[in-house]
């Protein structure tokens, strides 16, 4: 349901796949630079915009040792969308949820801004990212706590500023659990984690070089300028960030501040601070809301408790608000709606104007009639890649290189064009030409002879065919 309501932008990844000069679309430019990484791993990112994933390199590297297709480097983000939501699944059904509450606070919590990130461009790893802070916040053994505060920094450094409220979690998780204040055990649950959380803090400050300025905090605060965004901007990126989830946030910290009021009131100054935080230090405003995440499933863990009376009325109301609510990436500098299925797969049936190759097609004829050759060629050079069938840009492009005298270009120009449309007799007419023009007479004859057998009547009379034929019959 969720990815029916948010659903991928798979027609801008298929087109990226065929077209890479369209790296540029948000929905897979961070992708390219998550491919740079696998073959130059700590390498400064060529595009400024990615500097900051100069030592995420967790997955990156995981690919280049295990030799990872790009697909399957890019489906790690998704199967932890599915770790992540199976996990709180799970955490409700411990608290004692039914199926049904379960599937509502699920769908509650998982139409969030770290999902739509996750599934819908390519290269983010925001739900490795939240996997990490839940298994701080909730994993029964310390363990894997421990070995989540190893493997995650190198996800995204952010995770360490999600740690304080994480750990918080941790400690209201377990005292709800059954657990007392003098069984804890506050340096394998807490200094443990802190203490790895800060080793790489050290290592990631000041040890790794940072060969770019914008991979360094000052460089990036630099690029990023908060100064010029209003400031209802930042709060509907703080909305979008959790959606519903921050209504499940709310009314469970108010479930656990009736029996631990200063642990709910420590819980939701971590979360405003960790807010301002994620606020004043990312371009990507909804994004980083997924650092408060765990405070959200334990919001969700304390009504699963609590089973208040209003509960099934408000989750009932809650999941249809929360999968047909319009979404948003909400960023410092733009916004971008996430759509639902049918509308992708209309999109992707009728590509817009940026990408319809008929547009690129038409703007490379305008260029040719213009003179300027040099934007000609780019144009449809394009429109071959974007077209399903490439015959007619195809044929102008070989007709611009024949008029620049390069005719082994023109030629196999030609080539595609007769080989998408072998009926098309003009195909084979511009093809004999351009044999003609490399001395070919043999193949010139052949591919006028072909011609000539797919022409409609009359076609052969052309004044332009006939003078062809007279010049090829005398040589």
């Amino acid at each position: 349901m969720l990815l029916f309501f948010f659903c991928p932008s798979f027609g801008a990844f298929i087109l990226w796949s065929r077209v890479p000069e369209l790296g540029e679309m948000i929905e897979v430019r961070r992708g390219a630079s998550v491919l740079y990484q696998v073959a130059h791993p700590g390498a400064a990112i060529p595009d400024p915009l990615h500097a900051a994933l100069q030592w995420r390199l967790l997955f990156p590297v995981l690919a280049g040792l295990l030799g990872l297709p790009s697909w399957a480097l890019f489906g790690l983000s998704t199967a932890g969308v599915w770790l992540v939501l199976f996990y709180v699944a799970s955490l409700l059904r411990q608290g004692g949820a039914g199926w049904g509450m379960t599937a509502g606070l699920v769908l509650c919590l998982g139409a969030a801004d770290w999902l739509f990130v996750s599934t819908g461009w390519l290269g983010y790893y925001d739900s490795w990212l939240v996997l990490g802070l839940l298994a701080v916040a909730f994993a029964r053994w310390r363990w894997a706590a421990w070995l989540a505060c190893i493997w995650a920094p190198w996800v995204d450094e952010r995770f360490v500023l999600g740690l304080p409220v994480a750990l918080l979690c941790r400690e209201i998780h377990r005292r709800r659990s059954g657990g007392s204040a003098a069984q804890t055990d506050w340096v394998r649950d807490h200094v443990v984690p802190t203490s790895l959380a800060a080793l790489f803090a050290v290592v990631r400050l000041w040890v790794l070089p940072a060969t770019a300025a914008e991979a360094t905090a000052g460089g990036y605060w630099a690029h990023l300028n908060l100064s010029e965004t209003p400031w209802f901007v930042m709060v509907w990126g703080g909305w979008e960030g959790l959606r519903l989830g921050w209504l499940v946030l709310g009314a469970g910290l108010t479930s656990v501040a009736k029996g631990a009021k200063i642990w709910a009131l420590a819980l939701a100054g971590a979360a405003a601070a960790t807010i301002a935080i994620g606020l004043a230090t990312a371009q990507d405003f909804s994004r980083s809301m997924m650092l408060v995440f765990p405070a959200a499933v334990l919001g969700g863990r304390a009504l699963a408790e609590a089973r208040p009376a209003w509960l099934a009325r408000a989750l009932a109301v809650g999941t249809v608000a929360a999968l047909l609510l319009p979404a948003h990436h909400v960023m410092s500098d733009g916004v971008n709606p996430i759509y639902y299925l049918h509308h992708e797969l209309a999109v992707f049936r009728n590509p817009p104007p940026a990408v319809q190759p008929d547009a690129h097609e038409l703007r490379g004829i305008r260029a040719m009639q213009a003179g300027d050759t040099a934007a000609a060629e780019q144009e449809l050079s394009m429109a071959i890649k974007l077209a399903a069938n490439p015959a007619s840009p195809a044929k102008q492009r070989g007709i611009l290189h024949a008029g620049q005298q390069r005719w082994a270009k023109a030629r196999e120009d030609f080539d595609l064009a007769v080989r998408h449309e072998p009926d098309d007799p003009d195909g084979w007419f511009f093809r004999a030409q351009a044999n003609a023009a490399l001395g070919d007479l043999t193949a010139a004859r052949r591919d006028m002879d072909q011609a000539v057998a797919v022409a409609p009547a009359g076609w052969s009379q052309r004044p332009d065919v006939t003078r062809f034929r007279q010049r090829l019959s005398q040589r």
